[in-house]
Parts: structure tokens; C-alpha cells; sequence
């Protein structure tokens, strides 16, 4: 389950996305400067500083005020744990990816 909830978040996110000669998904990731390739499993979104970039781009984002799915990520911060927000964030992007 973490590596398709992560692959929802990579798409959420634009990151850019490759087929490797395996046929395996990677997902590139840039930080500080650097980058990495990813397979979607291995995402360290369930980790703190990860996580809070998917959380920055739903809260700063003012079409998203008032819902829900918003509000149920705001409520889980204060607590500070990954596993809340990270389940508040999946259901954030599938409610935003069925409004499409």
C-alpha cells in the first residue's frame, strides 16, 4: 500500500518519472541541490521533512480552504505524527485526484 499511496504523492507533487530498462518506475526527486531517482516504495515520505513539502503545497494552496480533507490534514500536525499526516495526505490527493 505505501508504494501506491507514495506514487500518488510523487504524481501530486510533478516530480519527474521514468521507466528504467527493467521496466521499473522511478520518481526524481531533487534536494539541496542534488537529486535522486526513487522507486516509488522507497519515498521517505513517511519522514518528517518529506512529508511537510506535500503539506506546504496543500495548505498555501487557497483553492483548498475550507475542505475537508484540508482541514483533517491541519488537525494532524499539531501532534507532530508522520503516520496521521501522512494518512491525512493520501486522502487529501485521492479526493483532489477525483476531481478531475
Amino acid at each position: 500500500m505505501t508504494e501506491l499511496n507514495n506514487r500518488l504523492i510523487a504524481e501530486f507533487m510533478e516530480l519527474d518519472m521514468e521507466v528504467s530498462n527493467k521496466g521499473v518506475i522511478e520518481y526524481y526527486h531533487e534536494e539541496f541541490d542534488s537529486g535522486e531517482w526513487y522507486e516509488a516504495e522507497y519515498l521517505p515520505y513517511d519522514e518528517w521533512n518529506w512529508l511537510m513539502r506535500v503539506v506546504r503545497k496543500i495548505l498555501t494552496n487557497e483553492n483548498y480552504i475550507d475542505l475537508t480533507q484540508r482541514e483533517n490534514i491541519m488537525d494532524s500536525l499539531p501532534y507532530g505524527i508522520e503516520d496521521d499526516t501522512y494518512a491525512a495526505v493520501v486522502e487529501f490527493i485521492k479526493w483532489y485526484n477525483e476531481q478531475k
